[in-house]
């Protein structure tokens, strides 16, 4: 996700009556089996949760329960990434191979000019994108999946100089695949031409209601990206797929819901399953357990090519 103000990081989290949950376990412990390939030789979970300061996800429950993607940042802060960086390597002495945990993380690009989203996270910053890359690796404790470049930079030269960067470190081994987030189609069709390695995964806000080609197209959360990276090899991954960091209750839409009880899931479970059934992974997140194995649950139902589109058209 991108670094709104501090307390917009509450709509990360959806408000449910105790009574509309609904958990379906029996597909909680194969969620760690669904993955997409989106380099040679690495495969992504298709369920990924973050955590940011104020709005954590509980990391170590995640992964005991069946969860595999982590996602975070340098912008999320020291305690974010260190936090992390433990609930894997406890993870790890509990037994869950490393190789079946899947890290990913974000350096800025700076500077940007991307106004309050990302306010502060340039200011005065004297740092370098290999200095992030290494201070980030630090913080989390160890070598990751999946390096985005956060945003674009302020112009593309300075963009393709950050991205440079990480083929280096992609090169050295600290990371096994890159990419970037909140780029558009015409940025994407620029970078290509200019880069040695080819972004791997787009990260944009993406969900039921917000995506089509009037919403944020800036950023990359319009249709024409998402097929833009289904044509050219870019495995596409929605951040804010319930539609919270943006102020949409996706979860409250009554055509949502309708399709949720007729699966007997929940509208959360929807929305993410009509992601993740188009093949583009999802970051959520949760710290209840009960909201965490919901989310690992997408399974176990399948949505029809009717109900597809229906939930296209919101």
């Amino acid at each position: 996700a991108l670094a709104p103000p501090r307390g917009v990081w509450v709509w990360l989290y959806r408000s449910r009556m105790i009574g509309a949950v609904v958990l379906a376990i029996l597909g909680t412990a194969s969620a760690r089996d669904h993955r997409i390939p989106i380099a040679p030789g690495v495969e992504m979970p298709l369920v990924n949760f973050g955590g940011v300061p104020g709005a954590p996800s509980n990391d170590t429950d995640i992964l005991q329960s069946g969860g595999r993607g982590l996602d975070t940042a340098l912008t999320y802060g020291d305690d974010t990434q260190i936090a992390l960086g433990r609930a894997v390597k406890g993870a790890v002495a509990s037994g869950i191979p490393r190789e079946e945990i899947f890290v990913t993380t974000k350096i800025p690009c700076c500077p940007n000019t991307l106004g309050n989203w990302t306010a502060g996270t340039c200011t005065g910053k004297p740092t370098t994108p290999t200095a992030d890359i290494n201070e980030d690796i630090k913080l989390l404790g160890g070598n990751v999946d999946l390096l985005l470049l956060h945003w674009p930079c302020s112009t593309m030269d300075e963009t393709v100089a950050a991205y440079a960067a990480m083929e280096d470190a992609l090169a050295a081994g600290k990371t096994r695949a890159i990419g970037v987030s909140n780029f558009n189609s015409s940025e994407l069709e620029e970078l290509l031409q200019r880069v040695k390695v080819k972004p791997s995964v787009n990260q944009c806000d993406h969900s039921i209601g917000a995506h089509n080609d009037g919403h944020w197209p800036n950023i990359g959360a319009d249709d024409a990206t998402f097929h833009y990276c289904q044509g050219h090899g870019i495995s596409y991954s929605a951040w804010s797929p319930l539609g919270g960091l943006i102020g949409l209750d996706v979860l409250k839409n009554p055509t949502v819901v309708q399709i949720a009880k007729a699966h007997g899931v929940s509208p959360a479970q929807i929305a993410l399953r009509w992601l993740v059934q188009q093949s583009i992974s999802v970051v959520t997140a949760a710290e209840k357990h009960e909201y965490i194995s919901e989310d690992l649950d997408l399974f176990s139902f399948e949505l029809t090519s009717q109900e597809m589109a229906t939930l296209a058209a919101i």
